[in-house]
């Protein structure tokens, strides 16, 4: 056993250490049935009723096939989801974690981490200003908690929302209120699964209106919360976005505060994505007044390259979490064993888990505030380019949403189409059919991207038109990377029109 496990992690190092980049297929496509075929003639997917071991060779040749038919998201071609590009000393961290394979819960189990855990929230506290900085001292109750996903963290949060509105929910449950939540038109689906899991409803979350950008209008948001209050109903909470998922828009968060403040709302930031503009000097500005939220969600498995998943939920008042979430299992938080006061168990939802603050510990000591900073900016200079590009492509590509961060979101218009649309807001105004042939084409030129391996990039409806979406956080991607994949879609969308 030792030799195949020695094997595998010489795979898995040699793949960390250098990964596939420029012409180097991003994906090699195989159908469902292809894959269960291949590998059937090494150690099969399936599981038989009565599994026999397998051998040495048979599991190396499995694992080869693992890697060859992945999606490579460590490509700079790859720039289809809000993550890519994991950081080397992130990816090795996660693997001695998993080595030491113990539980975050209590001090017992994880007396480093539970150290390293209070450390690292603590700095990131600092950074959204939720203390003044002045101590670098390790806390024992920290300002929040590790969790699972971002949409677990706003789940956590919109029940510390409820909780502080009222305390009993814990022991008496709903009072009945007709609570209200507000999220912006282009703000992630979490707001939603969140209410029908807390059992206020779907239908309690208010979505408000978006400019241009996609960040939420303010003034919509304050009609809405008084005509919710007009129609009998309770405001709890408010979610502002900084870094929505398609177009990267950060919501106004200095006047959403305000609306907060004056009607006694819980605020909440998802900073699933753009929170990690933080880390840099140039763009920490678009998260203005994140210091007058309640709780704040930061993914750094996105733009900050740690391994899936690595989620810290900030909270402003953390001496709430206990109150919310409590359990007080005897065998397990006991008040009188030794470090008692450390253990984090008992202040989440969560018992076990997993230990998600190493790598991002030795990734941020490696690089340090400044290399943190520089991935940031790298990633919003290779949007620049593109953006730069698409501008004086001659009508070849044409901007839906400006934008101003890392999120490019643009349009490929037919050679003969571009005497007729020469910007994004001319597309509007097209004939039906027009829109609907340029509606296609993004599926169509992606498949034609799958099917030769050469990049991934992703595409969703802007105001019911599909464009694409290149998402730049992989601070291994250059102009050069950049230029090719334009070129690409010109290319395979001159293919697809001449089939048309």
């Amino acid at each position: 056993m030792s030799e195949l496990v020695q094997a595998i992690a010489e795979r898995a190092l040699a793949y960390v250490l250098d990964p596939p980049a420029g012409d180097d297929p991003v994906v090699a496509l195989a159908a469902p049935q292809d894959l269960v075929t291949v590998f059937g003639e090494a150690a099969g997917l399936a599981l038989a009723d009565i599994e026999e071991p397998s051998g040495d060779l048979a599991l190396l040749r499995a694992v080869e096939l693992v890697v060859q038919h992945s999606v490579h998201t460590s490509h700079p071609r790859f720039i289809n989801q809000n993550f890519a590009g994991p950081d080397p000393v992130s990816v090795v961290g996660d693997w001695l974690g998993a080595a030491l394979n113990t539980t975050g819960a209590t001090f017992e189990a994880a007396p480093v981490f539970t150290l390293m855990e209070s450390a690292v929230l603590s700095k990131l506290g600092r950074l959204a200003g939720y203390d003044d900085g002045a101590t670098t001292e390790i806390p024992i109750l920290p300002p929040g908690l590790f969790c699972p996903g971002g949409s677990t963290a706003t789940l956590y949060a919109l029940q510390l929302a409820r909780h502080r509105r009222n305390p009993d929910v814990v022991t008496s449950g709903s009072s009945g209120e007709r609570l209200t939540l507000f999220v912006s038109a282009a703000g992630h689906y979490a707001a939603t699964k969140s209410a029908a899991l807390l059992g206020i409803g779907t239908n309690a979350v208010i979505k408000v209106e978006t400019d241009a950008t996609g960040a939420m209008h303010v003034p919509a948001l304050a009609a809405a919360v008084k005509a919710s209050k007009q129609a009998g109903e309770v405001p709890f909470a408010v979610i502002a976005t900084s870094g929505t998922t398609v177009t990267s828009a950060f919501d106004d968060i200095q006047s959403i505060a305000d609306i907060c403040e004056r009607e006694h709302l819980w605020l909440h930031i998802d900073g699933c994505y753009g929170g990690s503009a933080l880390f840099s000097a140039t763009y920490a500005h678009l998260l203005d007044g994140v210091a007058r939220s309640d709780s704040f969600v930061w993914n750094l498995h996105k733009m900050m390259g740690m391994t899936q998943q690595c989620t810290a939920l900030l909270v402003k008042n953390p001496q709430q979490l206990a109150a919310c979430f409590a359990g007080k299992a005897d065998y397990l938080f006991q008040p009188d064993k030794l470090n008692a006061e450390y253990d984090s168990g008992d202040r989440t939802f969560q018992c076990a888990r997993r230990i998600d603050v190493l790598k991002l510990w030795l990734s941020w000591k490696h690089h340090g505030d400044v290399g943190f900073g520089h991935r940031i900016d790298h990633s919003v200079l290779m949007a620049d380019h593109a953006r730069h590009r698409i501008r004086s492509s001659q009508g070849t590509f044409v901007p839906l949403v400006e934008g101003n961060f890392t999120n490019v979101v643009f349009a490929w218009i037919p050679e003969a189409d571009r005497s007729i649309v020469r910007d994004g807001t001319e597309l509007r105004s097209q004939s039906p059919e027009l829109l609907h042939r340029l509606h296609s084409l993004p599926a169509r030129i992606k498949a034609q991207m799958q099917a030769e391996g050469t990049a991934m990039i992703g595409f969703q409806p802007v105001d019911g038109l599909n464009a694409f979406r290149m998402l730049f956080m992989n601070p291994s991607v250059t102009t050069d990377d950049v230029d090719a994949m334009l070129a690409l879609i010109d290319t395979y969308g001159q293919r697809v029109s001449v089939a048309t």
